[in-house]
């Protein structure tokens, strides 16, 4: 396994952690992190592949609503 998979899985383990305890600043620190480890196009792909498969409708409804600013 390369060293940007386990960056990934650890960073996709720990975004979903975040999400799940509800913790907004611990999700953005985490998903800036990424960014700069893996690089933007990588995170993108992360999330938008893998991440959404791990959530229930209602993390990913929390998820989106965090992106737009609403609080639920």
């Amino acid at each position: 396994m390369t060293l940007e998979t386990r960056i990934a899985l650890f960073l996709l383990n720990e975004l979903v952690s975040a999400l799940r305890a509800n913790d907004a600043d611990s999700f953005k620190r985490w998903l800036s992190g990424g960014v700069q480890d893996l690089r933007n196009p990588a995170v993108e792909e992360l999330l938008l592949d893998w991440l959404a498969s791990f959530l229930t409708e209602e993390e990913r409804d929390r998820l989106v609503a965090w992106h737009l600013g609403v609080s639920l």
